[in-house]
């Protein structure tokens, strides 16, 4: 990766990227602990506010990226994804117990990662036009600094929240952000080459009314309908009505394909399947597995209390040490001409998944005895889940770039991510509302009880991971020499 080689907008971009990991993996850290402890919120109220928040920040990117392409350009949707999704933790850290300041909070960041997160890497992809030499290790460095980011933030986020308070952990995260935006602003120049934002089209009128002001008065109004949206926890609706519309272009295209691609769209609906079921299960990590640690692993280590909010951090160091494993991996596999076939790849990640749910139900299992073990086992299960992670969306997403069905790569990609990212969060959601333990206010949590409720649901999920490896293993034995999954 020669640094020197790369366009000098890089640097900013990566900066506001990585702040931006930081920020959000700040605050998805305490959020789960906060809405149970701080709001004292259920098990299943939290689960589902949980769900609708990280799966309606997959779906705003949709609208986020047709704005920009016809109205604003990248680079000013970043500044105003950015914006946005300051204004949300500048609420967040507001000291208060109302309801409804959490949920313009997350409506206000939803609607800043629908402005930023698909248009900042688009804004990337715009700097290296005359520098395609350098993309792929441009793209490199900016995933890598933006696991920097998310491995920082439940650390640091972490520490805040229980030094000195919720408010000061999620102020912590909003600051991440904004002093992301002001390094990105420092290298405006750098970005002067870029599509612009298109003023004739902003300033076309529509029944009288301008279209920048109709943007405007249209974000106020997603944020407000977005609080409706949490506070009665509506998100499944919305990814129905997604899901029926991607179901519809799916078909479509299906329609359209001759034998060859409808093979191609087989396989395709495979890695859909596949990853859905594989990011229901990781996401985890984040909602019961969070308060399992909290409730029933000893996170003491020479005197030292470990915050629940820092095992989150464990994901991002998995794939960022796993990652140049990986990469050293398949370049000793190309030198020797040995190349693993794609469904072979994604049963690796599914055999990693198994052998770390594996560990935690292991840790779920030590705790029934007592209501505490060892955070050992747990860690090391949610270390091997995060390598796992890299055998799957590269390695599908790479297929399914590959074999372009139809030229409809944009739209397939999108749908994969769409599955993979909001349903998978969604169902996740759900599952761990599994987990839920039904406690009376002011009453003690029976930590043995809690500890078995958890146990079950791992061990359910052990089990499904191991069917679906199974089912994995079996279709890349009879589809061996099929051309298309490889």
């Amino acid at each position: 990766m020669q640094l020197s080689s790369q366009p000098k907008g890089l640097f900013h971009l990566i900066a506001i990227q990585m702040w931006e990991f930081f920020s959000y993996y700040g605050m998805r850290s305490l959020l789960i602990l906060f809405l149970t402890q701080k709001l004292l919120m259920s098990d299943e109220h939290a689960y589902a506010l949980y769900g609708a928040y990280t799966s309606l920040v997959y779906v705003t990117p949709i609208l986020g990226g047709y704005l920009a392409d016809r109205y604003l350009g990248n680079y000013w949707s970043v500044v105003i994804g950015a914006l946005l999704m300051v204004a949300g933790h500048v609420v967040l850290s507001i000291p208060s117990n109302d309801h409804i300041t959490l949920y313009t909070a997350l409506a206000l960041i939803i609607c800043g990662y629908g402005f930023f997160k698909t248009n900042s890497s688009c804004l990337l992809g715009e700097l290296y036009k005359g520098h395609e030499s350098a993309r792929e290790s441009g793209f490199s460095i900016s995933y890598i600094g933006g696991n920097i980011g998310s491995a920082l933030a439940p650390i640091f986020c972490g520490y805040a929240a229980s030094r000195w308070g919720w408010h000061v952990g999620f102020a912590l995260a909003g600051i991440g952000m904004l002093v992301g935006l002001v390094i990105f602003s420092t290298g405006r120049k750098n970005f002067a080459h870029v599509q612009k934002a298109n003023k004739v089209a902003l300033t076309r009128k529509t029944a009288g009314v301008s279209h920048w002001l109709l943007i405007i008065v249209g974000v106020i109004a997603a944020a407000v309908g977005l609080v409706f949206v949490l506070k009665d926890l509506l998100a499944g609706y919305i990814l129905a009505v997604i899901l029926a519309f991607s179901a519809l272009q799916m078909l479509r295209l299906y329609r359209k394909s001759d034998a060859e691609d409808r093979k191609k769209l087989h396989s395709i609906m495979y890695f859909m399947i596949f990853g859905t079921v594989f990011w229901a299960f990781d996401q985890q990590g984040g909602s019961s597995i969070s308060l399992f640690i909290e409730r029933n692993i000893d996170t003491d280590i020479f005197g030292f209390h470990i915050p629940t909010a820092f095992f989150q951090s464990v994901n991002p160091v998995a794939v960022i040490v796993g990652g140049a494993a990986v990469t050293w991996l398949w370049k000793v596999l190309a030198s020797r001409q040995i190349s693993v076939r794609t469904l072979t790849k994604l049963n690796m990640g599914l055999l990693l998944l198994t052998a770390g749910f594996s560990l935690i139900t292991l840790s779920s299992k030590l705790a029934m005895a007592t209501g505490h073990t060892t955070f050992l086992w747990l860690f090391i299960g949610l270390f091997l889940i995060g390598v796992a992670e890299l055998f799957i969306d590269p390695v599908a997403l790479s297929a399914i770039t590959r074999m372009n069905p139809q030229g409809a790569t944009g739209t397939v990609a999108g749908i994969y991510m769409l599955m993979g990212g909001s349903v998978a969060n969604y169902l996740a959601a759900n599952i761990a509302e599994l987990t839920a333990t039904d406690t009376p206010k002011g009453d003690a949590l029976d930590l043995i009880t809690s500890a078995a409720q958890y146990h079950h649901v791992f061990q359910s999920i052990l089990v499904v991971t191991i069917v679906v490896l199974v089912i994995g293993l079996l279709v890349n034995f009879f589809n061996r020499n099929q051309p298309e999954f490889d």
